[in-house]
């Protein structure tokens, strides 16, 4: 029985050792992740490609006004015909439809799709994978831009949720106001129906994921201050910051995603944890 136990055990050795020279022999050793990259404080002009997926967003905005949608609507179906959160979904309808280059996750960490594309979305089902395919490329920021999806994070995930920057302005205190489009948010507490809101909210360009491990006591994000805010909070616009439906901490900003490059810059040093989930809050 001992010896029987011991050819197993070395078939078993042989078989791992057979399959990693394979592997290798193969090229299909995994390929290093970049690390996000640092850009300009600036804010600069985005491309006309993105300025028309701002464009598209602010109309879809407008025109639900605050309209509650089921799960499965026109920023799912360009996927598939079933029901998950769309938050991601609408970012990537709002790429597609502006004609912007895209590819799903798996064809750029596979066939490094959009690898040194000036304007380049992964359209994808959940922030999640997003994130990992702008890691992949190297397309990830702290620095703020018009255009870039901001990722969200919150006590539990650093992939919770995901908009698109529509208007980005550089306070004189180092803040960046950031107004964002979102996608499969509720116009109010206790809606049980997700519409396309705005938000406006004031954001510090520090790495609190970096700072404080995966789950910030302190946000990067902060309310405008009442006497600097020109308009009045609506069913499809809030200055109202998020916090986790779980835990009830802040949410945070994770990083930005660039779907366009302002310029090349250094590699900073952040590798975050990645939830995969297939949907958002």
């Amino acid at each position: 029985m001992l010896a029987f136990k011991r050819i197993a055990a070395f078939l078993a050795v042989f078989l791992v050792l057979i399959s990693a020279s394979h592997a290798v022999a193969a090229g299909k050793t995994p390929a290093a992740t970049p690390e996000p990259v640092a850009i300009p404080a600036d804010v600069l002009e985005p491309p006309e490609q993105i300025k028309n997926m701002i464009a598209i967003a602010e109309n879809e905005w407008s025109t639900l006004n605050g309209k509650g949608l089921p799960r499965s609507n026109k920023y799912t179906k360009w996927y598939n015909q079933y029901e998950w959160g769309w938050c991601a979904g609408f970012t990537s309808w709002c790429g597609i439809q502006a004609g912007i280059p895209n590819a799903t996750l798996n064809a750029v960490m596979k066939k490094n799709e959009g690898k040194n594309a000036p304007v380049f979305i992964c359209s994808a089902v959940s922030p999640a994978k997003q994130l990992r395919a702008c890691q992949h490329l190297g397309r990830t920021a702290m620095i703020p831009q018009k255009g870039f999806f901001m990722l969200y994070g919150d006590g539990k995930n650093t992939t919770v949720h995901i908009g698109l920057v529509t208007d980005v302005v550089l306070l004189d205190n180092g803040k960046y106001r950031i107004t964002t489009i979102e996608g499969n948010m509720r116009a109010k507490e206790g809606n049980t129906r997700t519409t396309v809101v705005k938000y406006v909210a004031d954001y510090v360009p520090v790495d609190v994921y970096s700072e404080q491990g995966p789950h910030p006591a302190a946000s990067n994000l902060s309310q405008v201050p009442e006497e600097e805010r020109d308009t009045a909070e609506s069913k499809n616009f809030s200055y109202r910051l998020r916090v986790s439906d779980s835990d009830r901490t802040d949410w945070y900003v994770t990083c930005f995603l660039m779907t366009w490059i302002p310029e090349p810059a250094q590699e900073s040093s952040t590798d975050y944890t990645v939830e995969d989930e297939e949907g958002s809050p």
